[in-house]
């Protein structure tokens, strides 16, 4: 530091500088070597707000000068962020891998089919609520032994065999060694209260019956 021309020293001596000339130098000095060493532009913390402050997201603390955010950076608090972050993320990544794992696990069942159910489709209406409803019926005389039929709804984003169209849904049902077959009703709100919506397997009879209620709107 040039300490020539300071009031008291000699021409070609080095006058003894004060205590804020010289925390202020440091600071222009800490500035321009971190600037040359760290790229605010890459950082994906760093944000500038409609202010022309600088924000750390990571913190949640704001910064007038990019040599105060990058100090800010080089801090403590920072630094203990990034590992958590860190840990954060690979845990994450672990629990992904695992998923994925256990998907890799569950053998997707086949089996070769004989064709499709025998089945009835019938509009029922609630006696007092006068919702509307289904009841489809099937006769299973071919199902595998031991083997209970079942159902899921499914939306139309679930499915490939059509173009989605939002006024429909699928009703699908599954009972081995038949092939799936699937119901394309009203996309409706389905009543999914207790007793609405149920269904009943007889393997006596190998008959297969599923009511539901759709929500009055």
């Amino acid at each position: 530091m040039d300490y020539q021309n300071r009031v008291g020293s000699k021409i070609g001596g080095g006058g003894i500088a004060g205590t804020a000339e010289t925390n202020q130098y440091r600071r222009e000095r800490l500035k321009n070597l971190l600037q040359s060493k760290i790229n605010i532009s890459s950082d994906p913390y760093v944000f500038k707000n409609h202010l022309g402050v600088l924000e750390c997201k990571l913190c949640l603390t704001t910064h007038m000068t990019e040599s105060s955010y990058i100090t800010h950076t080089t801090g403590r608090r920072h630094q203990l962020n990034l590992m958590r972050r860190a840990e954060a993320e690979k845990k994450k990544n672990n629990q992904d891998k695992d998923e994925e794992n256990k998907e890799e696990l569950i053998e997707k069942r086949h089996w070769k089919t004989i064709g499709k159910p025998i089945y009835k489709v019938s509009k029922i209406r609630d006696p007092v609520s006068l919702s509307k409803g289904l009841i489809v019926l099937l006769r299973l005389d071919k199902i595998k032994a031991n083997v209970k039929p079942l159902y899921r709804f499914m939306s139309a984003f679930e499915q490939k065999k059509e173009e989605t169209d939002l006024s429909y849904q699928y009703l699908i049902i599954s009972a081995e060694p038949y092939e799936n077959i699937a119901f394309k009703i009203p996309s409706d709100t389905i009543d999914l209260s207790n007793g609405r919506t149920w269904d009943y397997w007889d393997p006596d009879t190998k008959e297969y019956c599923i009511q539901f209620f759709y929500l009055n709107e």
